[in-house]
């Protein structure tokens, strides 16, 4: 038995550690109420979340290029 839990052991010694990349964000703060203007949004990477989660996210891309809030973001075109 004794030989069993030896073996476990140095299997689970020599498991490699998994490789983390960058931290993971378990949350942000943005939400789709209130609804916010491009002058209320502070970055690209958040006007991109409300264009994708809000049902006016749609709004902040006036020339409907895909990229929100040209003056965080730039333009597409």
């Amino acid at each position: 038995m004794l030989a069993l839990i030896g073996l476990v052991a140095s299997q689970v010694a020599s498991s490699p550690e998994p490789a983390i990349s960058k931290p993971i964000e378990l949350s942000q703060s943005w939400s789709c109420a209130p609804r916010k203007t491009c002058g209320k949004i502070s970055s690209c990477e958040e006007a991109e979340w409300y264009l994708v989660n809000c049902s006016w996210g749609p709004r902040l891309d006036r020339d409907n290029d895909g990229a929100p809030c040209e003056s965080l973001c730039g333009s597409n075109n």
